[in-house]
């Protein structure tokens, strides 16, 4: 995915990945966009999206550790809105105890535009990046 200049009017937020503070940066994000004047329907999906990244980070990045953080970015370019979603912890691991349904992965993939996790390039984490059409 394109990173465009996020700086003039990009959303930028970090928090300890714990369950308290999944509904304050669910609601920043859905307040990001829809300043940003994105339709209903997509501030809805952006809402589902972040949310399941959000879980995702606080289930698995930092098991067997302190909590660290949890960062949401948000941008707009052109007609699209990019969402990135971001952790500190050791990265894509598989797990055979892992907990929950396994649904959030394609629950944000199916919501999202463009769909991409990964691990960080620079620092240890992960990085899901999600991009939704504005049109």
């Amino acid at each position: 995915m394109n990173s465009p200049d996020r700086t003039a009017n990009g959303f930028n937020i970090r928090a300890l990945a714990v369950a308290d503070e999944l509904p304050r940066l669910r609601h920043q994000v859905a307040e990001y966009v829809q300043r940003s004047r994105a339709p209903e329907p997509v501030v809805e999906r952006v809402r589902l999206a972040v949310s399941e990244a959000l879980t995702n980070i606080i289930m698995h990045a930092y098991l067997g550790r302190d909590p660290g953080s949890m960062i949401a970015e948000a941008w707009c370019a052109a007609d699209h809105l990019v969402l990135r979603v971001s952790d500190e912890g050791p990265g894509l691991i598989p797990r055979s105890d892992s907990p929950g349904l396994g649904m959030g992965i394609p629950i944000m993939a199916r919501n999202a535009d463009d769909f991409r996790i990964a691990n960080r390039e620079t620092t240890p984490g992960t990085v899901v990046s999600l991009r939704f059409s504005l049109r």
